[in-house]
């Protein structure tokens, strides 16, 4: 998978936010890297534990919400620090059954209190409970030296993934992009339904998405969010649009759909904007808004 291929907008109603694609080509680069760097560092014949390992750590840091690239490179340093201390834990009690079975219920009891509460981390426990399992079969560590040298192993894996985390394209301007048409491709399908109201799926998921990456966009596009609401609010939930002001709205949002979809800028003095001022100015200045929200964004 390539940058051009994750452009691909064929690929958008399978995968509307991206995440599926972002998730893909950020793995397979962390993996190649890895792959790549296993040739010169001389790490143990089967080295699956620590690159998997350092790939959850890849995959938690485009998870997670983050503000900028640091904050993605310490979401994947913690995580893997997280998994490989816990299979560490598991592997220093392994030697005594009775002990490493109240060890794993004391263990598993507190990473299921503090964690799970967290929506951001719930599903970590779990992973830690899992990944201190799995180091049973691949030849757990029972002693200080012997973690110490695998921790170096960890540090070397995880130092290649950070450089591939820090040094990848940041998409979430295009995940924002591609939530904002979803929603304005669900008006277009919903105008003047006498049932349609806020409960749309679709629209939802998508304001669900462009909310939770505000706090790593600019400002703006929390503007375009709020003029996003509120258009929701006066227009699609205003069920005694008539025919015309039904037909002047869908025509606009097709066109701010084809700008968006170019990045080009909502085009000047638009007919069927002009004209639905004349005959429904809420709408209008609804509309008007959501245009101005979107233009400042790509400014």
């Amino acid at each position: 998978m390539s940058v051009f291929t994750i452009k691909n907008r064929f690929l958008d109603p399978y995968d509307p936010f991206w995440i599926c694609r972002i998730l893909a080509l950020k793995a397979s680069t962390a993996a190649l890297v890895m792959f790549l760097g296993h040739v010169f560092l001389k790490s143990p014949a089967v080295p699956t534990l620590y690159m998997l390992t350092a790939m959850i750590g890849v995959i938690a840091s485009e998870i997670l919400p983050a503000t900028s690239k640091l904050e993605r490179v310490s979401h994947l340093i913690g995580v893997v620090f997280i998994l490989s201390t816990t299979g560490f834990l598991f592997g220093i009690f392994s030697y005594f059954t009775l002990t490493l079975f109240l060890f794993v219920v004391v263990f598993t009891y507190v990473v299921l209190r503090f964690f799970v509460p967290n929506t951001q981390a719930a599903a970590l426990p779990v992973l830690m409970i899992i990944w201190g399992t799995i180091q049973f079969e691949g030849g757990a560590s029972t002693d200080l030296m012997a973690v110490a040298n695998a921790y170096l192993y960890y540090f070397e894996f995880t130092a290649i993934c950070a450089i591939v985390v820090f040094f990848f394209p940041d998409f979430t301007p295009n995940i924002a992009k591609s939530a904002f048409i979803r929603i304005l491709e669900s008006d277009v399908t919903n105008i003047g339904r006498p049932k349609h109201g806020n409960s749309n799926p679709a629209v939802l998921s998508a304001l669900f998405m462009l909310r939770t990456k505000l706090p790593a966009l600019p400002d703006s596009y929390r503007v375009l969010y709020e003029s996003v609401v509120r258009f929701q609010n006066e227009c699609m939930k205003n069920h005694h649009l008539d025919s015309q002001a039904q037909q002047l709205i869908r025509s606009v949002l097709l066109t701010l759909i084809h700008a968006i979809d170019r990045r080009h800028l909502f085009p000047e003095n638009y007919a069927e904007l002009q004209a639905l001022r004349t005959i429904n100015e809420p709408a209008y200045v609804a509309l008007e808004r959501l245009i101005e929200g979107y233009d400042k964004c790509l400014a």
